[in-house]
This record gives structure tokens, sequence and C-alpha cells, in this order.
């Protein structure tokens, strides 16, 4: 069979090794960074089914997770909605999950290199797979910035579930992962008069916002301060894969084989990016063995994925595009917090249209 080489070490990318190591393809990974390492993520896992993970030999990812079977929703520092998940959110962090996922694919016979930024020009060749995430590169220009930390050793009761708050503009979602430990990570339009590092940037963007209490909550918790992860100037929805938007010249038209975030970037009130990033891998894996046993060429292999991609997320594509502006326009943000309280707002409705295709 012939050999796949992918480019980005994140879940997308390890996920497809590990799955294509298990279908007995020769599989490389090159990966920019080292293992263990932190990442802006809201570290949870809802929408990918379990027979999925099965199907990709990673089940044992959510082995040691916290299941999560609650949620709050807050809107102007205030409750505005608490109920039961209609589907249990698997919390773990990335920090583990990548070290575990980039062991097994190691064990599976897996080639990984570590420490190694990839030539642009690679991306032109048969049989390289692009998985790098959220490209802060973008042509399309990109207004926000990602923030995350660990909250560490946090009294019982605490947080309940998963919490979501929802400012003027932006958002963070608190959810527990595995060691007790609290992930807080937040999406902001980018505030150039806001400056700092760590835990005292996350605050001014969530005082900025107008999510008061949670800065509050945030300053008396103790912290990881190794955990902080930020990254910006990135852009939402679905993304450029041509090979010209990322250094490469080439023929017109051209494109990348693109990956999980690489190829559309879901808004992350929605939950399911992580999902996401497993449910493309397991898509793309079938395009891909095809062509390493010479059914398909590279080309047809590449075209078909993209093609059945597109048409499997874009039901949701297009419904979180049409619902992420809502919590940033006065108006309609008080529409949503009145639905909201009042218990008018279709929540599982829109939860299950969001994670399916």
């Amino acid at each position: 069979m012939k050999p796949i080489k992918i480019v980005g070490g994140g879940l997308a990318g390890l996920s497809l090794g590990v799955y294509l190591r298990k279908l007995g393809v020769d599989t490389e990974i090159i990966e920019a960074g080292f293992y263990p390492k932190h990442k802006v993520c809201g570290e949870f896992i809802c929408g990918v089914s379990q027979e999925i993970l099965s199907e990709m030999g990673v089940d044992n990812i959510v082995t040691d997770s916290v299941h999560h079977r609650d949620m709050s929703w807050w809107m102007d520092d205030a409750v505005v909605m608490q109920d039961s998940l209609p589907q249990v959110a698997w919390g773990i962090s990335r920090y583990k999950l990548d070290e575990d996922l980039a062991g097994k694919f190691e064990q599976l016979g897996g080639v990984l290199t570590t420490g190694k930024r990839f030539c642009s020009d690679e991306l032109a060749l048969e049989g390289v797979v692009y998985g790098s995430g959220k490209r802060k590169d973008s042509p399309k220009k990109g207004r926000w910035i990602g923030l995350k930390i660990h909250a560490v050793d946090i009294p019982a009761g605490e947080v309940q579930g998963i919490e979501m708050h929802v400012g003027k503009r932006g958002y963070m979602g608190v959810c527990g992962v595995e060691d007790g430990r609290l992930n807080c990570c937040g999406l902001f339009r980018i505030d150039q008069s806001l400056k700092g590092r760590g835990v005292d940037l996350i605050c001014q963007y969530l005082e900025a916002n107008g999510m008061v209490s949670l800065a509050q909550r945030l300053s008396s918790w103790s912290v990881d301060a190794r955990s902080f992860s930020a990254t910006a100037g990135f852009a939402l929805g679905e993304q450029d894969t041509s090979l010209a938007s990322r250094g490469r010249t080439g023929k017109a038209g051209a494109k990348a084989f693109c990956i999980g975030d690489a190829l559309q970037l879901i808004p992350p009130f929605t939950g399911n990016g992580m999902s996401m990033a497993l449910e493309s891998s397991q898509m793309a894996a079938g395009w891909i063995v095809r062509y390493a046993g010479g059914e398909l060429s590279w080309e047809e292999a590449m075209s078909g994925y993209h093609d059945e991609s597109a048409a499997f997320f874009q039901k949701r594509m297009m419904l979180s595009k049409g619902m992420h502006p809502l919590f940033f326009n006065r108006f309609s943000r008080s529409i949503l917090k009145l639905s909201a309280q009042t218990g008018v707002l279709p929540f599982e409705y829109l939860f299950s249209q969001l994670r399916r295709p």
C-alpha cells in the first residue's frame, strides 16, 4: 500500500494516524511541537458516537474522561437556563488526550516526528494530508482570540456539569477534565487595549465583555499557569484549502487534502469541535485507504473526501454560522435571554441539529 504523511499532530491528525495504522497503512505524522502540551480547546467530546470511536481504535480515549450530563447557560452575568445534556459529554484535556493518541499511534507502528515544521511545498505531493488546526495565516480576516487556562483544587460543588457564559463580544466555557481540573476556555473579539498574560488577561476579557462574576470566580481559583494557551487571528467557518493560500504556487485551483479545523472551523459555542475532528478523520480514512490500495488517484480521493465532508457537515456549519452573530447583537441577545429563561428556546432540537448530518 502507498504510504501517507500527515502534517499536524493534533486531534484530527493523530486519530487519523491511529485509524490508518489499524487499517494497515504506513503512516508518518509530522508535528511542529512536542507532547504533552496544552492547547486552546473546549476539551470535551460531545457528538461523535462510541461506535465511530471503536471503529477507529480510539475508544480508550474516553476511559479516563469526566462524564458530564448537565449544563448551565449564563447571559449578562446571570443563569438563564439549566438542563440535562441530551448526550453525555466526555471531558478530557488535550494535554492528556494528544499524548495518549501519540503513544497509541507509535505502538501501532506509526512514525511520529516532533519538533519539525513542514515545508509548504510538501502539501502538493501525493499522500500528504494537512491537519494543522486553526490557521493564523488565513487569507480570511481573523478577528478572534482564543484563551484557555486550567483551574485546580476547586471546592466541591463549585461547578456542576458544563457552564457556558455569553458576553457582549465573546463567550467562555467551563468544563471539568481529569484530575479534578477545570478547563476555562473562551473565544473573544480581539481587543488591542487589553494587555497581559495568563489568568490576568483572561479576566480582563471577561470583565470587558460583562462576565464580571465569572472573572471574580476565576480570580479566586488556583490556576496552573503552565496551562495558559492563546491563539489569535484565525477565522471561523470553511477554511481555504487552496495550495496558493499556504504559500505554494502551482496550477490554478490546486488544493491540499485538509482534515479537522484545517478544513472547517465551527464556532465553539456548539460544543462539538472535537467530535467533528474525529468524524472528519474517520471519513477521510475511507478515501485515503482506497488511494493507498491503488483504487483511486490522490486527486480523486481528495475530491471525494472534500465533497462528502462538505455535504455531511453542511447543515451544522450553516446553522452555527447563522446563530453565532446572534450572541453579539443587543436585540437578538435579549430575545435569546428571554426565550431561555421562559423555556421557549428549543435547546434539545438545536443541540441535535448541530450534531446531525
